[in-house]
């Protein structure tokens, strides 16, 4: 059963849908035509130290943001984008699984892209893995704070991006459009690291999407994020240092 979406009596009607609309062009859009273009206007693969610079000095600003566009703008709380009740066990197996489903179809999709859109080894990812595995401090840092923040600020940018399109037009058919079309961008917003990570990447964002208008809950999509990704980050990265 798909969750519903929860009412906002604030916000109803035109204001509500221009509130909504506003609130996604200022949020996920500025967010995703950000990256694209930084990516895009990049002359040099990104460095170790531009991923840390995502993960602080941008991503922290965007939960700012997003935070006080969905609080003074929407009129809701942070909690509001769990579209359905949930216990913290049920979010934890939920991200187990999900953890599980993601990295298959990474081997898969990136196997049969890999095939079609054969591209140059990504360097600034090389270049990222090998100086974590010299430096296990910096792992430790890295898997800690710096990727966690990374990880949720993609997630509440999804999330956000959703829950507010959902609301503008709540059909099925709307809420599947919003879906591709948020997979879409978030692909597009890695086309820097080539266009197999932009097939996996919109892959991915179908996957999240489809799990958020499914079960409504948003800690499984950041825990699992979080998983997949750090698990790839100490496997590339003892590959590397091998």
């Amino acid at each position: 059963m798909t969750p519903s979406m929860p009412t906002d009596p604030t916000k109803a009607g035109s204001s509500g849908a221009r509130a909504h609309l506003t609130a996604v062009a200022l949020g996920p859009l500025a967010v995703y035509s950000y990256l694209f273009l930084s990516g895009l206007l990049s002359e040099q693969p990104y460095s170790p130290g531009d991923f840390i610079v995502y993960a602080t000095a941008i991503s922290i600003p965007i939960l700012v943001v997003l935070y006080l566009l969905l609080r003074y703008l929407c009129g809701e709380r942070p909690s509001d984008l769990n579209l359905a009740p949930g216990r913290w066990t049920t979010d934890l197996l939920a991200a187990l699984i999900l953890s599980v489903v993601t990295l298959a179809a990474n081997v898969v999709t990136n196997s049969l892209v890999a095939e079609v859109l054969p591209a140059p080894p990504n360097t600034g990812i090389i270049n990222l893995f090998a100086w974590l595995s010299r430096s296990p401090g910096m792992m430790a840092l890295f898997l800690g704070v710096l990727l966690w923040i990374g990880v949720a600020q993609e997630e509440l940018t999804r999330v956000f991006l959703l829950s507010r399109l959902w609301k503008v037009w709540p059909s099925t058919p709307s809420r599947w459009l919003a879906i591709f079309v948020a997979a879409g961008l978030f692909g597009l917003s890695h086309a820097y690291q080539g266009p197999t990570r932009i097939v996996w990447t919109a892959t991915y964002g179908v996957i999240m999407g489809t799990y958020y208008l499914r079960y409504g809950r948003v800690a499984p999509l950041i825990i699992s994020h979080y998983l997949t990704n750090a698990l790839q980050v100490i496997v590339f990265a003892m590959r590397t240092s091998t």
